[in-house]
């Protein structure tokens, strides 16, 4: 090997010793946050284990068969999750075009060339040629950092459009929680509208035969068209309720699908969270792991920036037979072949490069903050959603027993009213006091449901 090839072989080492300083290191951050969520103690394994265990698959979370159906329509239907799914094609299709560029690009041609000078004979020319068209020797890795940019979007368009999922399920679910608590509140509210058209008639009688007063009857009148007004309400709301989880299923739903009317039943399977929760649950996130390979795609965009300053080497060349004859095309002495190395040093370019640069790095620390955003983000929302699940279920027993209450002092009401023992204003209030307690329950139990599906949601579910 001559001096000068020797020369040329260390100089070639030498840039690609050099490619991968180019790009930044991209260690995940660490902001200062609790190293979990609800203890001071550290975690033991049987409590990662249970955390892994509250984002398990939706449908095994879900136990209620119509539901599952339904989120599974949605899933299949949902025009929003489509263009989700249609972008991630489109991010993988680039990431292959931008993975295609470091192949080089061979092409074959084949012609046929016939041409007659005045007053000469013609000649004729064949030639079979196969090119490298401009193959570019990737000395400082900006081809490569292109390649990973490209890689870690697409990574990142997957973990998005599973976001998208995981929030089509939790939409979903809940639209089918939110028709059911309406139904049950159109249910109370036809009772309450019953209720109080048995105590119009009451006083009605009671009116007639002169131990009522006209006060006592326009009160009962009053109750019993609030009463009535509100079960219409309570019916339109239902109705809303059931095109709103129509939408977001994609179609409209048999009555066969959907809740019934009776009280709001536990229709998920969330294992018990113990009282600490290890900080590694949320790097199961999707949108943590989408902003993490966006991160990551910044820094290959640093890479490939720092990379188009310096000298880019490419390489042309082709291989081929000529001949006049069309049968001595491929004889002994046809061959041509030619190879054209070309090397590009910037010398100027008006500061370009160096602005393409900074913009790159400015647009890492974006990524970066953006990422420390999200997981700050998360451990905020894991926080409150346990913070709500530690005090449900007393608040439950709570609204239970103060039901339970306001039934036994409605009975009494109507039983002393009867018997002009009460007054007429003792059996509202006691009516009134029933409705709102058992509101408060049905509303109670949609948030504890409405709780479970957000667990699913912010610890990472699939």
């Amino acid at each position: 090997m001559t001096p000068q090839h020797l020369t040329l072989t260390a100089l070639a080492a030498l840039l690609l010793s050099g490619c991968a300083s180019l790009v930044p290191a991209t260690d995940k951050p660490t902001p200062p946050l609790r190293e979990d969520f609800r203890a001071t103690a550290a975690p033991s394994p049987a409590v990662a284990t249970a955390a892994a265990e509250a984002a398990h698959d939706w449908d095994a979370f879900f136990t209620d068969a119509r539901l599952r159906q339904v989120v599974g329509i949605a899933l299949a239907q949902n025009r929003s999750l489509r263009a989700s799914a249609a972008a991630v094609e489109r991010v993988r299709a680039q990431y292959r075009i931008t993975q295609a560029d470091r192949i080089p690009d061979l092409n074959a041609s084949a012609s046929a060339t016939r041409q007659q000078a005045a007053g000469g004979s013609a000649t004729s020319s064949y030639a079979v040629n196969l090119g490298l068209a401009s193959y570019e020797i990737d000395l400082f890795n900006r081809l490569g950092s292109l390649e990973g940019a490209a890689l870690a979007r697409y990574l990142a368009q997957q973990e998005t459009q599973r976001s998208a999922r995981l929030s089509l399920v939790a939409e979903a679910s809940n639209a089918w929680l939110t028709l059911a608590a309406e139904q049950q509140r159109l249910t109370l509210a036809r009772q309450l509208r019953d209720s109080q058209q048995r105590t119009l008639a009451l006083t009605t009688q009671r009116h007639q035969l002169g131990a009522a007063s006209g006060l006592e009857l326009a009160r009962a009148q009053t109750a019993f068209e609030a009463a009535r007004g509100e079960a219409t309400r309570a019916q339109a709301a239902v109705t809303q309720a059931r095109l709103q989880l129509e939408l977001l299923a994609g179609q409209p739903l048999p009555d066969s699908l959907l809740p019934a009317t009776q009280d709001l039943a536990p229709v998920t399977a969330l294992p018990a969270l113990p009282p600490g929760l290890p900080a590694e649950v949320l790097l199961q996130r999707p949108d943590l792991r989408a902003a993490e390979q966006a991160l990551q795609a910044a820094a290959f965009d640093v890479g490939a920036a720092r990379a188009a300053r310096f000298p880019r080497l490419t390489l042309t060349a082709s291989a081929g037979t000529r001949s006049p004859e069309l049968d001595g095309l491929f004889k002994s002495g046809t061959g041509f072949w030619s190879l054209l190395p070309q090397l590009d040093l910037p010398l100027f370019d008006g500061g370009a490069r160096a602005a393409q640069v900074e913009a790159s790095e400015a647009s890492r620390r974006q990524a970066l903050a953006s990422y420390e955003a999200a997981l700050q983000s998360a451990f905020r929302e894991v926080a409150d959603a346990l913070t709500v699940r530690d005090s449900l279920a007393e608040r439950l027993q709570a609204q239970q027993a103060q039901v339970a209450a306001a039934e036994q002092a409605l009975r009494l009401a109507e039983a002393s009213y009867r018997l002009g023992g009460s007054s007429q204003l003792d059996l509202l209030d006691a009516q009134r006091q029933l409705a709102t307690a058992q509101q408060a329950l049905v509303t109670l139990r949609q948030t504890e449901q409405a709780n479970r599906i957000t667990l699913l949601r912010v610890l990472g579910g699939r």
